[in-house]
């Protein structure tokens, strides 16, 4: 497969915006009636670390949670956003990476 790789990284350094974006989205969503998925922006950014280590970007951070710390959220953001991960873990529908 022949793939531009400036092109790909430029997108990819996109969506880490977005994932951001989400990010504060799910952190400031309602308990009781939530429009964004913590799921969905745990498999982005799984996917985002996975893909820039496949092309040798060389990252600060390697997991979950060193990705929320790097880029400014705090201990207790991370948790809060973990445990609503988890409660919609067990009702989502479709694709969790682990």
């Amino acid at each position: 497969m022949d793939i531009n790789f400036e092109k790909l990284k430029y997108l990819l350094y996109s969506q880490r915006y977005d994932i951001e974006s989400l990010i504060e989205n799910v952190l400031e969503d309602s308990e009781d009636d939530p429009h964004f998925s913590a799921v969905t922006a745990t498999n982005l950014i799984k996917c985002y670390i996975d893909i820039m280590e496949q092309i040798g970007e060389k990252l600060p951070y390697s997991n979950i949670k060193e990705f929320f710390r790097h880029i400014g959220f705090s201990e207790q953001e991370y948790l809060s956003f973990e445990e609503k991960r988890k409660k919609e873990a067990e009702y989502y529908r479709g694709v969790q990476y682990l």
